[in-house]
């Protein structure tokens, strides 16, 4: 296979949907000759906060000199960014040559009933990729839950870290924070330690802090008690914590938190046999780069997009929204799955917006623009115009006519959708402004 039709074959596996379990990887990978015993790894779980702390991390381990590994999910701008080594991506070639083999055995597996899922696919193809380049270190992000998410195929890891927990994917992992909090709980090794992130409900701390017990996992809760903002960007934040000054380069106050979670990960690794200095931790985070994440298109005017999709990353953005756009009038543009809390992120992000624009994000499991609207229109404050959009260009461009020197455009509600508007935005903000 060509690239063209490694990614045609793994696009024709998303009608196979979500299917929590850990017997069809297992079977891949055992055909693959388990690559992944051969890989050390640093497993991630989380609702929010997963791709930024996973992200911040492998930087510090490149500037600590060990080729690093790094996969996550979704992807925002290019298909290809889920798998990177030392910051770069998986080339054309190299993801055609690992699907090809794949396939084969993804065949083999068909005959029998057992054809994997698309995540499950492209697990395989991080795993087997990270094996043949030889990776000292691999920082693995889940992609849903933990204890049956196909990631959890490894049999250990220097350490488990567990970001923000919050309600999502609530038809799968349950209905509570302590479901949720068991599922991600599931990657945590006998014996591993375990990081987990600050501001967590009691509810989901209880719950790891069970689980470390009766597997003997050490475990780090974060805390903020210590942490010093000094200054607070737009596009960044300056803070002390553990004993030195570094700056986040990601913009809000939750990827503090993430940072933080981050230094207490490198730390334990330190004590894990891996030599990780002060300074390459300040390098490290300083270095991190993500897409859709707070992330400023234009300055002038403000355009803003983030891949906000359920009540507690909403809340985050909600949160930066008031610490670095305060008093401005905001139009927003949103749009969001319908698997996702969607009701509880509109009350929270909607009263922020002077107008709401929805638009029907591109995945098979989006709310379209209609009934996205007809659900906004419930906490617009009063005169505030909610007005569903057809397509994307449209939106983005009525959104830049409101704009003046004290608007904002936030887009929001989905990565599928801050996928698509990125690159919109930046061709329409280029033609009018530049």
């Amino acid at each position: 296979m060509n690239y063209t039709e490694a990614r045609a074959y793994v696009d024709a596996t998303e009608k196979f949907g979500i299917k929590p379990g850990l017997e069809r990887i297992t079977k891949m990978m055992a055909y693959l000759g388990n690559p992944q015993d051969k890989l050390k790894f640093v497993h991630v779980a989380g609702t929010n906060g997963k791709g930024s702390t996973s992200t911040m991390l492998a930087s510090i381990l490149k500037c600590a000199g060990y080729k690093t590994g790094l996969f996550t999910s979704p992807y925002v701008i290019d298909f290809r960014e889920r798998f990177k080594v030392d910051g770069e991506m998986i080339s054309e070639e190299e993801f055609a040559q690992m699907m090809t083999r794949i396939r084969t055995v993804n065949d083999l597996l068909e005959k029998s009933g057992c054809s994997l899922t698309q995540f499950e696919l492209i697990t395989a193809v991080a795993i087997l990729w990270f094996a043949q380049k030889e990776c000292d270190v691999v920082v693995l992000e889940c992609g849903l839950g933990g204890r049956l998410d196909s990631t959890n195929v490894i049999k250990e890891s220097l350490c488990s870290v567990i970001t923000k927990i919050s309600l999502d994917h609530t038809d799968i992992l349950g209905d509570t924070v302590q479901k949720i909090a068991a599922e991600k709980a599931g990657i945590i090794k006998p014996g591993c330690p375990v990081i987990l992130a600050p501001n967590q409900e009691q509810a989901a701390v209880s719950v790891i802090e069970k689980k470390c017990a009766e597997l003997g996992s050490p475990l780090v809760v974060s805390g903020m008690d210590t942490v010093t903002v000094k200054t607070v960007l737009p596009t960044a934040s300056e803070v002390v914590y553990g004993g030195f000054r570094f700056m986040v380069p990601l913009a809000g106050p939750h990827q503090v938190e993430n940072a933080v979670t981050v230094v207490n990960a490198a730390r334990e690794l330190n004590e894990r046999g891996l030599r990780i200095s002060d300074n390459q931790i300040v390098a490290g985070i300083a270095k991190a780069s993500i897409p859709a994440r707070f992330e400023i298109l234009s300055s002038d005017p403000i355009v803003i997009v983030d891949g906000a999709h359920n009540p507690d990353g909403i809340d985050a953005l909600c949160r930066s929204i008031d610490q670095l756009l305060d008093g401005r009038s905001i139009v927003g543009i949103i749009g969001m799955l319908r698997d996702k809390a969607y009701d509880e992120a509109l009350s929270k992000i909607v009263p922020k917006f002077e107008m709401v624009l929805t638009v029907t994000p591109d995945s098979p499991r989006a709310l379209s623009a209609k009934e996205l609207a007809a659900c906004a229109e419930k906490y617009a404050r009063e005169g505030v115009s909610v007005k569903p959009v057809d397509n994307y260009r449209k939106a983005a461009s009525i959104a830049l006519d409101m704009t003046d020197e004290a608007a904002a455009v936030v887009v929001c509600g989905s990565l599928y959708l801050a996928s698509e508007m990125r690159p919109i935005m930046q061709e329409l903000i280029e033609s009018r402004y530049h």
